[in-house]
């Protein structure tokens, strides 16, 4: 692993925070490419307690990752339902990994960690390659086209807070257009074609920390 990632955290502890706080919310930040999900796994195995959340789980069927722009907004309600349900829970730390390159793509995270009294903390890798986008494109797993990553890096919002997320704004349909959360996987990202479900309704995906919700 990179010794550069390695570093990432610094001195950030992810112990559970003492006096208000009742967990720590860790919200991982990039765009595809820059080592957020290994970042991830380097986490988990540092917390064994932590819960790693996705949007991109809800797209894996039967180990691969086939991406349906159909789908996206259920997509993040549902990842989102997830962090709820462990944060009503007590789990800590919980970690999104998702590129949230907007503030208002953060807001209802957020939104719950305070109602929860969670710690929240923004997170980016520390790779030297996380705006470079002809290294992005070579290195992200879901093959996002460079003119995506291109158009990711020009919206993404460099120094966000809670309070400037809190006071975000989700924006309308059209003023988003195709550059929303994740919308660079929406093109050309997926190497198989989309499966066609009966009715247009997706089958349930069993969450992959199921286990930890118990």
């Amino acid at each position: 692993m990179e010794e550069r990632l390695l570093r990432a955290l610094g001195g950030l502890s992810l112990q559970p925070p003492p006096g208000r706080f009742r967990g720590r919310l860790l919200l991982l930040r990039g765009l595809p490419g820059a080592g957020k999900s290994t970042l991830a796994r380097r986490l988990k195995r540092d917390y064994p307690s932590a819960v790693v959340l996705s949007t991109d789980d809800f797209f894996i069927e039967n180990g691969v990752y086939v991406f349906e722009p159909d789908f996206l907004e259920d997509a993040h309600k549902w990842n989102q339902n997830r962090a709820h349900k462990a944060m009503k829970n007590g789990k800590s730390p919980v970690i999104i990994d998702n590129t949230n390159i907007h503030a208002w793509e953060m807001k209802p995270y957020v939104m719950m960690a305070r109602e929860n009294r969670y710690e929240v903390i923004f997170q980016e890798p520390d790779t030297p390659w996380k705006f470079n986008v002809q290294e992005l494109t070579r290195r992200n797993i879901h093959h996002v086209p460079r003119q995506k990553i291109q158009r990711m890096k020009d919206e993404y919002e460099h120094n966000v807070t809670f309070h400037s997320v809190l006071r975000s704004e989700k924006p309308s349909r059209d003023e988003r257009g195709s550059s929303g959360p994740n919308a660079a996987y929406s093109t050309g990202a997926h190497s198989h074609p989309p499966p066609a479900f009966p009715n247009r309704r997706r089958p349930h995906v069993a969450p992959r920390n199921n286990r930890l919700f118990n």
